[in-house]
């Protein structure tokens, strides 16, 4: 269950002094609260989403909200509102967001440049996951052999339509003891054309 929403917390408060109650006439003062709400996702804050101004008069003890009240005593609490700004913690989902965005990032061009190791220095055991010639099929091929200048590999006798799936079909059972063998200039090439799309290495 995914569970979202949006909370409130106190940025600040203090007192209105020299202001008409517009309730009932004999109040002279207000107390003041300035509340922050912002979304979360997990009990993770996200990203404020406005402030609620509650304002109450210290003598009836009517409330408020500030959009209620006459112009001068708006203009009053503008001043006063000073310095009630959102808490960095309010942004934390944000930056945590970001923070998986970059590793994800840093881990996807690692892969690529470890992709590029293996196919210029082939070992066996790597696997090879393919496109097939029937497109948005993909299957695999493992590296049986390499000798100076060739690569033997078996193929995979199963395909599968993800890419992110192909992991399921690469299992021993599944390969078949036909032997092909590539050229390490074709394979260079099937990779650079994305024939050979990634290489998996124990």
């Amino acid at each position: 269950m995914v569970f979202y929403g949006s909370k409130a917390s106190k940025l600040k408060e203090g007192q209105l002094i020299n202001v008409d109650c517009p309730n009932c006439e004999e109040g002279r003062s207000m107390r003041y609260g300035i509340y922050g709400k912002y979304a979360y996702i997990y009990w993770i804050p996200l990203f404020p989403i406005g402030k609620e101004n509650i304002l109450e008069c210290n003598n009836c003890k009517r409330t408020y909200d500030l959009k209620e009240l006459p112009d001068h005593i708006q203009q009053k609490f503008e001043i006063e509102k000073s310095g009630a700004d959102y808490p960095i913690w309010y942004f934390s989902g944000l930056a945590v967001i970001a923070a998986i965005i970059a590793i994800a990032f840093y881990l996807s061009k690692k892969d690529a440049e470890n992709d590029k190791l293996y196919i210029e220095a082939p070992l066996a055991g790597d696997v090879y996951s393919i496109e097939t010639s029937q497109k948005g099929y993909y299957t695999t091929m493992k590296v049986t052999d390499v000798t100076t200048d060739s690569i033997f590999v078996i193929y995979n006798d199963y395909e599968i339509d993800r890419k992110s799936k192909i992991y399921k079909i690469d299992k021993f059972e599944n390969y078949t003891t036909e032997t092909d063998r590539y050229s390490r200039e074709e394979i260079k090439s099937l990779f650079e054309k994305e024939f050979i799309y990634e290489v998996d290495r124990d």
